[in-house]
C-alpha cells in the first residue's frame, strides 16, 4: 500500500512538473530578428517598438539587424537570417506575407517656383533631385521611372540626382537640378522640412505636380496605390499645396517569412496595433501604423497570423492544445484506473495472505490444546514463529489494516496460550505417572 501511495505521488509530481515546464516554455517570449535600413527612419521605428515590447513584456520581442539599405534587408528575410524585414510594397521578396503596414509614402513632384514646369509631362529632358535617405538605395529611383514610363517619358528621356533631405536646398540654388522627387509620409518627418528647403531657395511657394494618373499607374502595378495629397499637408503660409492633390503612393511593411507560426505573427501584428501610441512617444511616424489588408486577392499577402487576428479568428492556449489536453484527460485517466485496479488487486491479495494466516492460526489453537505429546506441540510452536517471521516479512503482510492486524496478534497469542497451557498439563501428567501408587494391603483376619 506504501509503495502504491509513493508510486502515485511520483507520477503527480511528474504530471505537476511537466504542466510547469510546458506553461514556462508556452510564456517564454519570443524574439523575432527584423532586418532594416540603418539610418532610416524605418530603423527608429522598429527600435522604438522593441523598447516598447521590452517594457510591456509582451510574449513577443524584436532584436533590430541593422542592413545597408533595404534591397539587403529583402535579401536577409529570402535566406532565413532574419525573421522579419521592413520592405516596400513596390520592392517585395517573393516569399514575404505581411504583418502590419508600417505607413504609406506619397510620391511628390515639387519644382521650385518661377520654373516652367507645370505637369509631369513637363519633366520630360529635365534633371530631377531623388531624395533618398539611404545613398545606396535605388527605390525611390524606380517608382520615378514607373510613374514617367505613364507620360511616355523613357528613362533616357530624364536624369536623376540622387540627393540626402539637407542637400536639396544648396542643389536647387546652384540649380543642379530642375525639380526634385520624395517619397515620404506628407504630414509628418522630413517631407514638411524638404518643402520648407524648396520654398527657401526660391522665396516662393513651389509648384506641386500632380500625378494624375495614379489611378492608373496603380491598376497596372498593384502594388502601387493611388492617394490623395490633402490641402495644407505640409504646413506654411499659403498652405501647401494650395489645393488636394493626386498622386502615386507605396507601402511601407514589416514582412515576415510564411514559416513563422500563426499565433507568433499574430501576436506581433496585435503588439504594434495595441502599442501604437506608446510606439509613437519614441517615433512619431508609429501613429501611421495599421493592419495590411486581410482581401485574398490583395497584392501584398497577408500573413495567417495576422489574418487571424484581424478577422477575430485567434485560436487561445486551449483551441490550440485541446486534443493534447484531451488526449492527457484520457491517458490520466488511464493511468488512474490502472493504479486503482493495481491497488485494489494488491488489497485483495493482502486480504487473502492474512485470512490464509488467521485461518491456520485458528486451526493451531484447538489442535494444540489436544497434542498428545511435546513434539507436536514443539511442532506447532515452530509454525507459531514462521507465521510471525512471514507477518513481518512479507510486503503483502505488513499492508494489513488494523483489523486483520489485530486479529492476527489475538490469534498468535492465543496459540501460544493454549501451547503453553498443554505443554503444562502433559508436564503435569508425566509427573504423576512417574511415581509408583501404593499396594493396599489387606490384613487376614
Amino acid at each position: 500500500m506504501l509503495r502504491t501511495i509513493l508510486v502515485a505521488l511520483i507520477v503527480c509530481l511528474a504530471l505537476v512538473g511537466g504542466a510547469a515546464t510546458a506553461l514556462y516554455l508556452y510564456n517564454r517570449p519570443t524574439e523575432l530578428r527584423v532586418a532594416v535600413a540603418q539610418g532610416a527612419q524605418d530603423y527608429r521605428l522598429l527600435t522604438a517598438a522593441a523598447q516598447a515590447f521590452s517594457h510591456q513584456h509582451e510574449p513577443v520581442r524584436l532584436k533590430v539587424v541593422p542592413v545597408a539599405d533595404s534591397t539587403a534587408a529583402a535579401a536577409a528575410l529570402e535566406q532565413g537570417s532574419v525573421d522579419l524585414a521592413v520592405a516596400r510594397s513596390d520592392a517585395l521578396p517573393p516569399s514575404a506575407q505581411a504583418i502590419v503596414v508600417l505607413h504609406r509614402n506619397a510620391a511628390v513632384l515639387v519644382a521650385p517656383s518661377g520654373s516652367k514646369i507645370k505637369r509631369v509631362a513637363d519633366l520630360r529632358g529635365k534633371k530631377i533631385g531623388v531624395v533618398q535617405e539611404i545613398v545606396s538605395g535605388r527605390g525611390n529611383v524606380r517608382l520615378l521611372e514607373t510613374i514617367l514610363a505613364q507620360y511616355d517619358i523613357p528613362e533616357q528621356g530624364f536624369a536623376t540626382v540622387t540627393l540626402q533631405p539637407a542637400e536639396v536646398e544648396a542643389a536647387l540654388r546652384a540649380r543642379k537640378v530642375d525639380a526634385i522627387f520624395l517619397v515620404a509620409v506628407p504630414q509628418i518627418g522630413s517631407a514638411s522640412e524638404i518643402i520648407h528647403q524648396i520654398v527657401a531657395g526660391a522665396g516662393k511657394p513651389p509648384v506641386f505636380l500632380p500625378v494624375s494618373e495614379a489611378q492608373a499607374i496603380a491598376k497596372r502595378y498593384p502594388t502601387l496605390e493611388s492617394t490623395e495629397i490633402v490641402h495644407g499637408a505640409f504646413g506654411g503660409d499659403p498652405p501647401r499645396p494650395d489645393k488636394a492633390l493626386e498622386t502615386t503612393s507605396v507601402a511601407v511593411l514589416l514582412v515576415g517569412r510564411a514559416s513563422i507560426p500563426a499565433s507568433v505573427a499574430g501576436e506581433a501584428t496585435r503588439q504594434f496595433l495595441t502599442h501604437r501610441s506608446t510606439i509613437a512617444a519614441l517615433a512619431p511616424l508609429a501613429n501611421n501604423i495599421e493592419a495590411p489588408s486581410t482581401d485574398k486577392n490583395a497584392a501584398v499577402p497577408a500573413h495567417q497570423g495576422a489574418i487571424d487576428f484581424i478577422d477575430g479568428n485567434e485560436r487561445g492556449f486551449f483551441d490550440k492544445y485541446s486534443d493534447f489536453f484531451y488526449l492527457g484527460a484520457m491517458l490520466a485517466s488511464l493511468l488512474g484506473s490502472a493504479a486503482a485496479a493495481l491497488a485494489s488487486r494488491m488489497r485483495t491479495k493482502t486480504h487473502q495472505r492474512s485470512e490464509q494466516l488467521i485461518e491456520r492460526l485458528l486451526e493451531i489453537l484447538p489442535a494444540a490444546r489436544a497434542a498428545q505429546d511435546f513434539a507436536e506441540l514443539d511442532s506447532y510452536e515452530r509454525e507459531l514463529d514462521q507465521a510471525l517471521v512471514s507477518s513481518v516479512a512479507d510486503l503483502r503482510l505488513r499492508n494489513m489494516d488494523g483489523t486483520a492486524l489485530h486479529v492476527v496478534s489475538l490469534a498468535l497469542d492465543q496459540a501460544r496460550l493454549a501451547i503453553q497451557e498443554r505443554r503444562r498439563t502433559l508436564c503435569e501428567t508425566k509427573s504423576e505417572g512417574s511415581v509408583t501408587p501404593f499396594k493396599s494391603i489387606r490384613i487376614a483376619e
